[in-house]
């Protein structure tokens, strides 16, 4: 970042006769990197858990229009999860397993598909904005696609 500002003070020393011109063409070049460096760290805004990602984007640098779900409510809702419970099957059992992974894979292939239709980077079960920014709900949207 120095050589940048002493390149900047270079090439303004050549063009500004004065020292007073040096010293704010100096001081916008310095602003204008500080305001760069900002709006970088500004990507990556979002507090997310690797355990908590869906689908999409999952780097929290890469995130811009994420969306979320109420995952757990999604997984009851699959008829993997209903025929577990319905047969009264263990989760660890062989079947329970079997049963778990393809729910998560009918939820996750859900989501992927309503984020992008709808626009979104990523789908979270938890996600939150160090700023305060809402994100969108796509909880229904997702329980429309999961049993088609």
């Amino acid at each position: 970042m120095k050589s940048i500002l002493t390149m900047v003070a270079l090439l303004a020393a050549t063009m500004a006769p004065d020292a007073t011109a040096l010293t704010r063409t100096a001081g916008a070049a310095s602003e204008a990197l500080a305001e760069a460096n900002y709006s970088i760290g500004n990507i990556a805004d979002w507090q997310v858990k690797q355990a908590d990602h869906v689908s999409g984007v999952s780097s929290a640098q890469q995130i811009t229009n994420p969306a979320k779900v109420s995952y757990a409510s999604l997984m009851d809702d699959t008829k993997e999860m209903k025929e577990l419970k319905r047969k009264g099957i263990k989760k660890n059992s062989a079947q329970g397993q079997v049963l778990v992974s393809a729910a998560k894979d009918r939820v996750r292939r859900a989501a992927q598909a309503v984020m992008n239709d709808k626009g979104h980077c990523s789908v979270w079960k938890a996600i939150r904005s160090k700023t305060g920014v809402k994100v969108t709900d796509i909880t229904a949207a997702v329980r429309l696609k999961l049993n088609p």
